[in-house]
């Protein structure tokens, strides 16, 4: 973001109203970051889930498939706030078909 043509590395040569501005967004930056975090440890729990479910071979393997559906899901959206293209593209072309498919075979057919 362009702050009336001042240098946004260095905050104390800006305005005031533009050193607010400036604040504003690296707070939202941290938010991001923190949520993104969250979202690639959470994701990797629920792949690991659904992967001991889908190991475990019973009745409710599954549902595994539901777990990583989830993880797929929240990789997707971290990657989409981290603006990863790679990952975007992957999790939302390649882990998401593989786990409707799962989905669809074992649990609604």
């Amino acid at each position: 973001m362009k702050y009336n043509n001042e240098s946004p590395n260095n905050p104390n040569e800006l305005t005031e109203s533009n050193q607010n501005l400036y604040k504003a967004n690296r707070k939202k930056e941290k938010q991001r970051a923190t949520i993104s975090k969250f979202l690639k440890i959470s994701s990797s729990f629920f792949a690991l889930l659904g992967g001991i479910l889908l190991a475990s071979n019973t009745a409710m393997s599954g549902y595994g498939f539901i777990f990583l559906a989830m993880s797929s899901g929240q990789m997707l959206i971290a990657s989409l706030q981290s603006q990863d293209k790679i990952m975007i593209l992957y999790s939302a072309s390649v882990f998401t078909f593989v786990d409707c498919l799962g989905v669809y075979r074992w649990l609604l057919s």
